[in-house]
Order: structure tokens, then sequence, then C-alpha cells
């Protein structure tokens, strides 16, 4: 390990070459000032090359990775490693690999199964999935709805655009005339911009049901309770045997009905003994009466010749339509017509989330993947949520999904181009009179720009990048903070965070305002924070660990942890300054192995 320790200007090793992998590299060398070695299996690849291309970052090609390449990368000297591919398998291998070879090395991983993560997470090792920090967010994007942040001592809202019943705590974010996003105005800055998002405090009363619930567990669970009910089957019956199911009953009740008034007109028996004669030689034939009235034997000759014909016909109609009734509600496939409801296109990792996130709220969500065999198709089959399969960009497949009636569409499929011509087509489905007027499109889009000229051709959508939302929460893991959530706007976002000050810091014994930031740069990017609460240091004798609000009377000072949100800028240089510093000569000493 290095001397250096845990934080800024340490070295890092960093394992994957995918979006997330890129973002976490590049904010540990540029922001936290540190070394990274990526280890890449394709040093050609379109990843590999941006990542190569940052100040402070060397890359590793190796196609198997062992104790003797993780040295080589500088697994032994570094304050700690991030197993970031999709694979789930092989970032437990890894982890395994690098707790036996270096106990003590800080170890965060990647991991979309919740369940093997809390078995891998221990002492030195932290477990993540970029998809748990960016499905809220997405949710709340797609749903135009509240972000909670969470906070012990109350409750924090992130208040969207139009949104102002609550009382307003701060301006997150604000626009100017222009376009462009500013991210923790001042009171100054306010003049000419518009607030966009606010942070509020909210009672329990105020917050809607829709963001009550914490990221999403792990394991898709599902009400008990929760089973499809007879009438849902039967209204399936209905619509799949449709006008044959109808015409062949009627047929059959005419036949009956004539039947019975002709054996009545001809016996004057009861209405009751009519219909009784007329039935049994209709459905089930009986035993011939040699000493019935002739007209009683024409008719119910005549009935057992017509239910000889009728009642193959009502059966065939009702094993068909029982057949494929089954086969609707094995797949998946919408039962009847929906409006206002979220369509979720790719059902991978992300999308699972999403689809989860959404049906445990009470939204109605139709899935739609090319791919049958998709990770997320057993989760919403096991919800009985809708599942369509086939290509999204066709219209056949949207108009599937009902997304003419739809409030929503997602599109979290893995390719930019493919994302991009779903966004496209959904919107050139013609509006549902039955659905809502505007169709809120959020896209899956690495690159920000190309976000910001979809925003301009696509109206009222928004491009989100798992891998941007993720990718704070990844860093800060490496260097020993706790990020508790992101709040993005458009293409920039800010981070909820918890920073123990440490004996010594320059924070400690400093005023709660010397937390506050605002208007600086450093390497591009704006080094803002502001405040929001103290946690108080656990006294040894008891007492103390409470959560307070900043006032004037209160300083800073060690054990003490301050709750902030930040930019990511921000969030380093109040890291710098709630540690100790290290003097150069020992973090040179560290860093040279």
């Amino acid at each position: 390990m290095t001397d250096a320790g845990q934080g800024t200007h340490a070295h890092y090793v960093v394992i994957g070459d995918n979006p997330l992998a890129y973002r976490l590299t590049r904010a540990l060398s540029t922001r936290f000032k540190g070394t990274v070695t990526v280890i890449v299996p394709d040093a050609t690849s379109r990843y590999a090359q941006e990542m190569s291309a940052v100040d402070g970052v060397t890359l590793l090609e190796a196609g198997r990775i062992d104790e003797e390449v993780l040295t080589d990368a500088g697994a032994d000297r570094a304050a700690a490693a991030a197993l970031v591919h999709q694979d789930d398998g092989g970032n437990v291998a890894l982890a395994l690999l690098l707790r036996e070879a270096w106990p003590e090395l800080h170890v965060v991983v990647r991991i979309f199964d919740g369940s093997l993560g809390r078995h891998l997470e221990r002492d030195h090792c932290t477990v993540l999935s970029a998809s748990a920090f960016a499905a809220p967010e997405i949710v709340g994007a797609a749903l135009r709805r509240l972000i909670r942040l969470p906070v012990q001592h109350r409750r924090l809202v992130a208040v969207a655009d139009g949104e102002t019943e609550l009382s307003t705590r701060m301006v997150l974010f604000a626009t100017a005339k222009d376009g462009t996003v500013t991210a923790l105005p001042s009171a100054e800055d306010l003049k000419d911009l518009r607030p966009k998002v606010h942070l509020a405090d909210a009672a329990e009363e105020d917050v809607l049901p829709e963001i009550k619930a914490d990221l999403e567990p792990d394991e898709d669970e599902v009400d008990p309770h929760r089973r499809r009910r007879f009438g849902e089957y039967l209204r399936t019956l209905a619509i799949t045997s449709g006008w044959n199911l109808l015409l062949a009953a009627g047929v059959l009740l005419v036949v009956v009905l004539i039947g019975a008034v002709t054996i009545r007109l001809a016996t004057g028996s009861s209405w009751a003994g009519a219909l009784y004669e007329a039935v049994l030689p209709s459905l089930a034939g009986s035993d011939p009466d040699h000493e019935a009235n002739p007209v009683v034997k024409v008719t119910q000759v005549a009935l057992t010749i017509v239910s000889v014909a009728v009642i193959p016909w009502v059966a065939g109609v009702v094993v068909d339509g029982v057949v494929r009734t089954q086969r609707l509600l094995d797949t998946g496939s919408p039962l009847h017509p929906m409006a206002d409801h979220v369509v979720v296109v790719g059902l991978g990792d992300l999308g699972t989330r999403i689809v989860r996130s959404l049906d445990r709220r009470g939204v109605p969500v139709v899935a739609v993947d090319f791919d049958e065999s998709a990770r997320g198709i057993a989760v919403a089959r096991a919800r009985d949520v809708p599942v369509v399969i086939g290509d999204a960009r066709r219209a056949a497949t949207l108009r599937a999904a009902y997304v003419d009636a739809a409030q929503a569409i997602v599109v979290v499929t893995s390719g930019g181009a493919t994302t991009i011509g779903i966004g496209f087509a959904a919107r050139s489905i013609p509006r549902s009179k039955d659905g809502p007027r505007r169709l809120r499109t959020v896209l899956r889009v690495f690159d920000k720009d190309l976000s910001r000229r979809i925003r301009r051709e696509i109206p009222d959508s928004v491009g989100l990048s798992s891998s941007f939302l993720a990718a704070p929460s990844f860093a800060a893991a490496m260097i020993g903070q706790e990020v508790k959530a992101t709040v993005p706007y458009l293409d920039r976002v800010l981070v909820l965070a918890e920073i123990m000050i440490m004996e010594g810091s320059e924070l400690a014994t400093m005023h709660p305002t010397a937390v506050d930031f605002d208007g600086a740069q450093e390497n591009g990017d704006e080094v803002k924070s502001r405040l929001l609460a103290i946690r108080t240091k656990h006294l040894g004798g008891g007492g103390g660990g409470r959560t307070i609000e900043p006032s004037e009377g209160w300083y800073l000072t060690g054990g003490t942890t301050i709750v902030v949100v930040a930019t990511t800028a921000g969030l380093r240089r109040l890291r710098e300054l709630a540690r100790v510093p290290v003097p150069r000569a020992q973090v040179a000493t560290g860093l040279n192995g």
C-alpha cells in the first residue's frame, strides 16, 4: 500500500473497458489528482484510447488477469482497485484474487446481483451497482416527479421545474435564456437565471408516494398475494376468441330456444319442461321416446342433427381461445389496450431495475426487448408486467406496446445508434386521443454533446448516462467518501455526500460557512458546495451522534461529519480540506512505490 493512503494524490487500479471505467478513471486522475493504471483486454478499443489520452493514466493490455498482471499494474502499492467489468462472475473472481494477494487493499466491485454482492462485501471491499444509482434518477426523469435525497434528520426533496408547493431551501440548478445550466447558483446569479431544480424540506405528508421507495433491492420481490385473477383470465379469453366464440354461442342459444318454443307449443308443457326437453338432445343427446308427440320427435331429431355441427364448433373455438390465452399469459404480451403508462426498451441490468422500480411504485409499464432471453424478461413476467418481443425501431413493435398512448418511453439499449433510432421512431407514432398529449422521451446517451443535440430534435426529451450518474459514487468509494445520492439535470450532476472531518485537518475548528464554495474553476470544473447538515461526533461516555442544522454558534470539529451537496470538483476540494495533509516527501515516496 502507498504511504499516501486512500484519497487524493494516490495510485489506483481500474479493471474494465466501458463508459464507467472511462469516467471513473478520468475522475480519479483529474479531479482527485491520482495516478491510474487501467487493465483492458484490447488497448485499441474506443474507451481504452480515450482513457490513455488522460494525464496520469497508464494503459495495461492483458487478455487474462492474474497476480503478475495486477502487480505490474501497481496493485501492491495502490490505495484502491475498481473492478467495473459488466460480468458479475469475472468481477467476483478478481475480487477474491485481490483479497487473497493483498488483504489490506480496498476493492470497489461493480455487481448487479445484490445477493452475490452481500456475500462478497466485507472490510476493504465495497460492492456497488451502476444501475442502482442510475435507475431512480431515470425513473424520476420519465415521470417528471420528485427525487428524494436521504438525510437522516429531515426529508430533502429535489423539486423539478414547475413544482413550488414545498418550502424551498436552495436552488440546485438554474438556466439562462440561452439554455446554459448553472449548478448551485448564488443569490446574485439568480437575478438573471431561471430556477429549474429546487432543494426543499418536506414533511411526511408532503412527499408523493412514488418517491418514498429507496434504491431498489436486487431481489425480485413479488408480492405473494399478487396473482392473476380469474376475471382477467376470462377477459383475455374473450379477447383471443373474439367474435368466433360469440357467434358459436349465439347459434347454439338460438337453436335451443327455437326447439324449446316448438316443444312447448306442441305439448303444452311449461317453459322449464320445454327447455329441459330441448337442451338434452342439443348438448348431450337423449334416449328416443317412441310415445312422444310427432312434432316433439321431429324437433328432437333436428336439434340433435344441428348440435352435431354446432357443438364441435363451439368446442373448437373454446379450445383455441384457451390455448391462445395461455400463450399470451405465458409470453406476457399486453392483454388489452393501455394508456398513461411507461414503455421501457432494453431489459439489461439498468432496464430491469427501471421496470422493477416503476412496477413497485404502481406505475403501469410495458417492457420491450429484441432478445427473448434478455435478463429482465423473466423479472417482468414474474411481476405480470406486459412484455413485447421485437425490434423497437419498428412501428409495429411500438404500437404493440401502445406507445401512442404512453406518458413516457425510456430507452436504455446498449447501442447508441439503436437508442437514438428508437427515440425518433417513438416520436413518429401519432398520439392517441386516449393518452397524454406529449410523450416524454428518456434516452441512455453517453455523449453529453449528442444528448444536447437530441433535446433540440426531440421535444420533451432528456439524455442520461448510467455511467455519468454512477461514476461519482464509485470514485468516492475508492477515495474513502460516501456519496448518498446524485441529482442530475440535463448534462450536469450534483452529489449529496457525507464527509468525516479528521482531527488536525483544515476544516477542523473552522466556521460552517467555510464549507460553502462558489465560483472557482479547476480543470474546467466548477468548485461548488453547500452545507446541509452536521452530524456530531459520538462521545465515549455516550451522547453525541446528533444531526443538527448549521448555525453561527457551532464550529466544525474533528470527528464530526458534514452532509453536503456539491459538484464533483467541490466534493474533491472538501475531501482534501477534511483530511490531514500528507507531507510532500511522504506522498512522493508512496507514489514511487
